[in-house]
């Protein structure tokens, strides 16, 4: 019996092949981490437990089974959801690891014996507090009126209105956004850039400069946190400066005027600032904050993290690696999770 699993998960679980659409709809009722829907493509199955509401979709990298984002099942039942799932493996001579996920679930992990790495933090934005006033707001005031002065139009646009060539505008500008990124080589899994998956689900806003597409937002939904998720941010090289300051703070207004309560624009990964919900850091976050310098030479850390913090975010949160014990599974589940980013699903 795994530590913090208690005999009522007695029924064995399930893990089995599992439709889109089954995922989807645990989505809309459980979904509150940003990695979750962009997680559901690649999961080839799920694992249930009998008398827990939703699942964890998983998919296969080698001898590791990875969950991609929190487990689509209410809070309460995650101990007994992940822990069915670390006995199904240990079972089979698996590895389970879990990622990104949040501090909530990092800490029912540890509870069942696993460890949990930092991977960064992610700012969120109360949208009741939105637009900042004053000197704080300052900033993305003056973005948002050098961007109107240079005539950019900002609109919200519905896909199932579009024709084909507003897709292919969106492909066009997704490729000239890649061309002009720092990272040398192509990376995939939360990494992606698929703006126009799921398009049922998301929100668009567009940013036009006389007629032309120069920047998109697309914008995925976090049902369980009443929020949305700025999932793709994406411009043209040759956009006005101001564009995509802009470009977030109208898209936020305008999520803000539907209602919406909560707002992230993503993590940073190895960011520097730690969430209100941080854990205590394990020797392995140490060991991957020590190499920060040596990773900022493919990824700007801080030029992402400068740009988030202009919308003065009301609180961050931290997002975690979950990882079996031990000296061996932090380099199994290290490959498995490279090879995502490098391969893709």
């Amino acid at each position: 019996m795994l530590p913090g699993v208690s005999s009522a998960v007695s029924p064995p679980p399930s893990c089995t092949r599992i439709q889109l659409g089954t995922l989807l709809t645990w989505h809309a009722r459980y979904g509150r981490n940003p990695s979750s829907l962009v997680g559901l493509d690649g999961a080839t199955h799920a694992l249930t437990v009998p008398g827990v509401p939703g699942g964890l979709a998983v998919q296969y990298v080698g001898r590791v089974v990875l969950t991609t984002g929190d487990p689509l099942a209410p809070p309460e039942h995650w101990p007994a959801l992940y822990g069915a799932l670390l006995t199904w493996c240990q079972e089979r001579r698996l590895l389970a690891c879990a990622g990104p996920v949040g501090a909530e679930f990092a800490a029912v992990a540890r509870t069942l014996g696993q460890q949990a790495v930092r991977l960064g933090s992610a700012p969120y934005l109360h949208l009741h507090d939105w637009p900042p006033r004053g000197d704080a707001g300052a900033a993305v005031r003056n973005a948002v009126n050098r961007a109107g002065r240079d005539g950019v139009q900002f609109k919200p646009c519905v896909p199932a209105a579009q024709t084909s060539a507003w897709a292919d505008e969106v492909r066009q500008l997704a490729r000239r956004w890649l061309s002009a990124r720092r990272a040398p080589f192509a990376m995939h899994w939360v990494f992606d850039l698929r703006p126009l998956e799921h398009q049922a689900l998301k929100q668009y806003v567009e940013a036009r400069q006389h007629g032309r597409l120069v920047a998109l937002i697309a914008a995925s939904p976090l049902p369980a946190r009443d929020g949305w998720y700025l999932e793709d941010i994406i411009r043209t090289p040759d956009a006005p400066a101001s564009v995509g300051t802009a470009l977030v703070a109208h898209t936020l207004t305008l999520l803000r005027d539907q209602g919406a309560t909560l707002a992230t624009l993503g993590a940073v990964p190895l960011s520097r600032q730690r969430g209100w919900n941080a854990l205590p850091p394990g020797q392995l976050e140490r060991l991957a904050y020590r190499a920060r310098p040596l990773f900022s030479r493919l990824y700007a850390f801080d030029g992402l993290e400068t740009f988030k913090r202009r919308f003065r975010p009301s609180h961050w949160e931290d997002e975690y690696l979950v990882l079996p014990p031990g000296p061996l599974a932090p380099w199994r589940v290290g490959l498995a999770v490279l090879r995502m980013v490098l391969r893709g699903h």
